[in-house]
């Protein structure tokens, strides 16, 4: 299984709408722009970390991937996501690990290797 970085654009799909439209246990569609590495794509079970870069920036929850095809990806939110939407993870360390992922910021799906998918885990842990 692999795990995945997505950036949601504020500009596009503000916080305050993901707020109230993103549910734990509830199935969502969106499409998908940019992958990287290029090549890749997700698949069935893998983890998806669901990230702001800008206005309200932080990690705002994760899910599980339900399927992907034709650059939309369906998932489903799991536990703590509810907290993080409204209280979003973020901080020195967290910025760090998020620019290890995406050294360019263009995109907005990213592959997460095992170490820093580890690290982001731990900092969910501690932080709820």
């Amino acid at each position: 299984m692999a795990n995945w970085l997505y950036q949601m654009n504020a500009g596009i799909w503000r916080p305050e709408n993901y707020r109230t439209e993103i549910w734990e246990n509830n199935n969502t569609t969106w499409t998908i722009g940019k992958i990287s590495p290029a090549g890749s794509q997700p698949k069935i079970g893998d983890t998806i970390v669901l990230f702001y870069t800008v206005r309200d920036r932080g990690i705002y929850g994760w899910a599980v991937i339900l399927r992907y095809e034709e650059k939309e990806i369906y998932f489903r939110p799991a536990t703590p996501s509810d907290y993080l939407k409204m209280n979003p993870l973020w901080d020195d360390d967290v910025k760090n690990i998020v620019d290890e992922i995406r050294p360019m910021p263009r995109g907005n799906m990213w592959e997460i290797n095992d170490n820093l998918m580890s690290r982001i885990r731990e900092k969910i842990s501690q932080y709820i």
